[in-house]
């Protein structure tokens, strides 16, 4: 079942300020979007009415804006308009929107460009810039559990949590959910517990191996309920096949679904050995973000092993931001393959139903062939 989103536009500052004094006043209810159109252009704001603007904006919408018809002037502008937006609470990582966690209370900085502007390469946050170029922005917690399948869900489990953006994301749709991480980072602990959390929220962040039956032991006695974990596509590659395999039979057993991203069906041979991210306010900052292998070491056809690295320059310097040395890009006929090895129940999400299918079902209307996609195991 599709969650119906609204979406309110605005041709004029006049129409805007309308939306907004409904909302504010209590009258109107948030919509989703606020969609800015025609002759209504923000980047033509000056920085102070930009910034009170998105102040109100950000009070005003579930989930954020869109503003496509933009024109700034000169990296300069350019700058001054994304920084401005981004350190009131929204970031452009997904395609055509400005977005902010589902109807959060918290004004989160996402402005990652002016640490840079002000100390180099070295005050570049690597997990904002991932996720500017990297991250997976257009699904959450939201979708799956909107399910048939995932309808019964009370436990989101995120596995190798690291910043935990799946269940922090997701808390704010779902704040009756009960979320559980883990990570052998203590640092990643201390880094996500310090997130602004709604009060009211069931969390634990467990520290804890994913290839310790411990762990997986431990998230279910932190669970109720059925139990969906998610690990993202840049984690599980970096598992060796026994232990993918050890994973798939460990989070099956102690967490009633286990979802994999995987990304879209690829030959290695048509990967660029240089692969440019670069984003506009990258570009207008004055550095440039790449994927770039390792040296000496070519990615090999026949196991999908590569070794590179997330990799920031500029004029000055460079900087490996995160590597990825002796990592497996597991495509989806051998993620099957082993979960029918363990008898498992493989299913993957149809971007079009918005369901979980079987994986020999409704692939020719899914973007499984060109776009990234969920697998989901499950015990029979």
């Amino acid at each position: 079942m599709e969650v119906q989103q609204v979406t309110r536009r605005a041709s004029s500052m006049k129409k805007l300020e309308t939306i907004l004094a409904g909302v504010e006043a209590g009258t109107d209810p948030k919509p989703d979007w606020i969609e800015l159109g025609g002759k209504l252009d923000p980047s033509k704001l000056s920085t102070e009415d930009l910034a009170a603007l998105m102040k109100r904006m950000h009070g005003a919408v579930l989930r954020g804006f869109r503003a496509n018809d933009v024109r700034t002037k000169g990296k300069r502008h350019l700058l001054e308009y994304w920084t401005t937006i981004a350190q009131h609470g929204f970031h452009d990582f997904a395609e055509d929107q400005w977005m902010k966690c589902y109807d959060s209370p918290f004004v989160e900085n996402y402005d990652y460009i002016t640490p840079y502007l002000d100390g180099g390469l070295d005050a570049l946050d690597p997990y904002m810039v991932y996720s500017s170029v990297l991250g997976t922005w257009e699904y959450s917690v939201e979708d799956f559990v909107q399910t048939e399948l995932g309808s019964s869900v009370q436990t989101i489990v995120e596995p190798l949590a690291g910043t935990a953006e799946f269940c922090y994301a997701g808390h704010f749709r779902h704040p009756d959910f009960n979320y559980v991480m883990f990570d052998v980072d203590e640092d990643a602990k201390k880094h996500v517990e310090a997130k602004p959390w709604l009060e009211q929220t069931q969390r634990e962040f467990i520290i804890g191996d994913a290839l310790e039956e411990s762990t997986w032991e431990a998230v279910r006695a932190a669970s109720k309920g059925t139990s969906l974990a998610y690990i993202g596509k840049q984690s599980q590659n970096f598992f060796k096949v026994k232990d993918l395999l050890q994973i798939l039979e460990w989070g099956t057993k102690h967490v009633d679904h286990l979802m994999l991203e995987v990304s879209e069906p690829y030959l290695l041979d048509d990967e660029p050995s240089i692969d440019e991210l670069s984003r506009a306010e990258h570009k207008a900052a004055g550095f440039k973000v790449a994927l770039e292998d390792v040296d000496d070491i070519s990615p090999n056809p026949l196991t999908n092993r590569l070794d590179f690295y997330l990799v920031a320059w500029d004029k000055q310097d460079r900087r490996n931001l995160f590597s990825y040395c002796d990592w497996v890009g597991w495509q989806a006929p051998t993620l099957t393959a082993l979960g029918r090895l363990l008898d498992l129940e493989v299913r993957y999400y149809h971007d079009d139903d918005l369901e979980f299918m079987p994986v020999d079902v409704g692939t020719e209307t899914s973007e499984c062939r060109s776009n990234n996609t969920f697998m989901l195991f499950s015990r029979r």
